[in-house]
């Protein structure tokens, strides 16, 4: 039980990696508060998790309100009497436009989300983790940010914005004992994929092995990374195992990109 004792907030908690890493953690023996802006889902999880004889508490939070991480963060030690751990999963993605023809207003709204939302949360949830003696944060990024494709200008600058927010907050929040640092996945073999794959087949007449076979010709492991592989990545920074670690940025996508 890596995280016995312990109690986590993960943020964006879908039917996707937010809904993953939640149970990796309480699997581990985590104290989960599930935050999301819909509270049907969060209470569905919250359902799995005490029916593997997990804690967990829904949050119904919009991580764009400052008010609702301070509550979030205030439920979930109300709960379970502390916090120590946060995963800040919740991301909004990109419309597809390109920057000369984007509206920059929806650029604002993907970084009110991706940047300030996630910073909102941690900033929220430090006073909880430093009466703990410290705790481990973990942002959840893109390889977005590291391979850069045409019209998604928003989303990777904004996941690009976390990287350098990773390591500025792990300089200045380590004298306290927390350790911030960030999963950057690839492609995540899960719901939302299994839509991307679901259109191709639509739109161009082709199978899933082809457009399966399309993704992993670029990743030299050969297939996508479930989701929940990608959740075991983010229980290492959340645990004692990575305990020295911090403001690291760490690539869980297969191979399909090498971080320098």
């Amino acid at each position: 039980m890596l995280l016995e004792n312990k109690v986590a907030i993960v943020s964006g908690v879908g039917p996707g990696l937010g809904r993953a890493t939640a149970l990796a953690l309480a699997r581990e023996g985590a104290a989960v508060g599930l935050a999301a802006r819909t509270e049907e889902r969060v209470q569905s999880v919250a359902g799995e998790i005490e029916a593997m004889g997990g804690r967990a508490i829904p949050l119904a939070t919009n991580i764009v309100d400052a008010d609702d991480c301070t509550r979030a963060v205030a439920k979930t030690v109300d709960a379970f009497g502390g916090l120590d751990i946060l995963v800040n999963s919740a991301f909004r993605g990109d419309g597809g436009a390109s920057f000369a023809d984007a509206d920059l207003a929806k650029w604002r709204k993907v970084f009110e989300v991706n940047v300030w939302g996630s910073l909102q949360l941690t900033q929220a949830a430090v006073p909880a983790l430093r009466q703990r003696g410290g705790g481990s944060v973990v942002f959840v990024n893109s390889m977005s940010a590291r391979k850069i494709r045409p019209n998604e200008g928003s989303y990777a600058s904004s996941k690009g914005a976390l990287l350098v927010a990773v390591r500025s907050l792990a300089t200045e929040l380590g004298a306290d004992g927390i350790r911030v640092n960030s999963v950057i996945p690839g492609w995540i073999w899960g719901p939302n994929v299994q839509l991307y794959v679901d259109w191709q087949i639509s739109e161009r007449g082709v199978t899933q092995d082809e457009v399966i076979a399309e993704i992993t010709e670029a990743i030299p492991l050969g297939f996508i990374p479930p989701q929940e592989d990608i959740a075991e990545a983010i229980l290492f920074f959340a645990s004692d195992m990575s305990r020295v670690i911090t403001g690291q940025s760490l690539d869980v996508n297969g191979g399909e990109y090498f971080g320098v």
